[in-house]
């Protein structure tokens, strides 16, 4: 818990998976039952459609970030002002200015002071930390479970290193993470952070003793890595015809996934019934080939200028620019999940493969990760 200066007064309310509340009204009896108040309220489609859901991370994040550490020295100075202000109010601004003095508290202006330019480039820098720091992680946990002593038989030595990884996390999602259909890798952050390389050596065990696959992660890495990454390649890419772009969409998960959350008359299907994953798939695919970038670049344009279009080290700058709401490389409904997955099975001997159930594995092994899409379930996808 942390003490917020007093520049912080947002009423935001976010159901993760459904939709967030933003508006004057207090979390008070007095403002949702008596006062008149205005808010607005975004479904989960929205927030991805415009990027509030990266805007309200960013927001939060601030927040925290300028939180001072509630001790029990400044609880203990609380509650004296909470005695002292009891026979009046009339001094309740002055103590508060006088509290919010002492040195342990952060001192302030508060995000009204931060030009937009300013909060974007906070929001860059914050992502391409987060990425790189992810990026390593996620190659240690590669040469780990690549070596002969830790790789499952089943596995042929000549699979990338970055796509054993991606399948041990994969694995241990399914496996492990999900109880009773429910994603609980946020309880298991909370018990593994304090020790990630024990959870880490555990989990590494465990895969290297599996006789056979749990989910089907053989075919992953035997026959849709390869064929992902010839369908991506450098010389490939900008060719793929409508239905092989269908066929690399199929192939990745985030793109799956995020396709079964996107509304129905956005893909343009008709209302009135439930759709497969199969088919709320193809239908996202056939939307996402259509589209274009505010440059002006096609699906397979914006493909290629993020994994191609320059050197590996300036990789993560563009898919910023793809991915932010300001980037020019944009398009609706291709998130950095989703990118994030398809520069991985690119190119997994240098960026192994990472979407959000990758993050959540990573955060329930007790690595600080971010999660870039929150959903109200996570089940399996076959």
């Amino acid at each position: 818990m942390g003490l917020r200066s007093p520049h912080f007064h947002a009423k935001v309310i976010w159901w993760h998976g459904v939709g967030a509340y933003i508006g004057s009204a207090n979390l008070t009896n007095a403002a949702w039952y008596n006062n008149v108040e205005a808010g607005c309220f975004f479904t989960e489609e929205e927030m991805l459609e415009d990027a509030i859901d990266e805007e309200l991370r960013a927001f939060f994040r601030a927040i925290d970030e300028h939180a001072s550490p509630l001790t029990e020295e400044l609880f203990a100075q609380l509650e004296r002002r909470a005695q002292e202000i009891k026979p009046t109010t009339l001094k309740n601004r002055r103590d508060l200015e006088k509290l919010l003095k002492v040195p342990s508290v952060k001192k302030w202006d508060g995000l009204v002071h931060r030009t937009r330019s300013l909060a974007t480039e906070e929001r860059k820098t914050h992502f391409l930390e987060e990425w790189h720091q992810t990026l390593q992680q996620l190659r240690d946990i590669g040469t780990r479970i690549s070596d002969d002593a830790n790789r499952p038989r089943w596995i042929p030595a000549i699979v990338p290193a970055g796509a054993q990884a991606d399948q041990f996390l994969h694995a241990h999602y399914y496996s492990h993470v999900i109880r009773e259909r429910r994603s609980e890798y946020e309880s298991d952050f909370i018990k593994n952070r304090e020790n990630p390389e024990a959870a880490l050596s555990a989990a590494i065990k465990w895969w290297s003793e599996l006789e056979n696959p749990p989910h089907e992660e053989e075919r992953t890495l035997t026959e849709w890595t390869p064929f992902l990454q010839a369908m991506l390649s450098k010389d490939r890419i900008l060719t793929l015809s409508e239905n092989e772009f269908e066929e690399v969409c199929k192939r990745v998960w985030s793109i799956q996934d995020h396709g079964r959350r996107v509304r129905n008359t956005t893909l343009g299907l008709p209302d009135g019934r439930r759709y497969t994953m199969e088919e709320k798939t193809h239908a996202l695919a056939k939307y996402l080939y259509a589209r274009t970038a505010a440059t002006g670049a096609s699906i397979l344009e914006t493909l290629f200028y993020v994994i191609h279009d320059g050197s590996d080290e300036d990789l993560p700058i563009r898919l910023w620019n793809a991915t932010s709401s300001e980037g020019k490389y944009r398009i609706d409904h291709l998130g950095k999940s989703a990118l994030g997955e398809l520069v991985g099975w690119a190119k997994p001997n240098t960026f192994p493969p990472r979407n959000n159930r990758t993050s959540k594995s990573l955060r329930s092994l007790g690595f600080q990760v971010d999660i870039y899409e929150s959903t109200p379930s996570d089940k399996n996808r076959e």
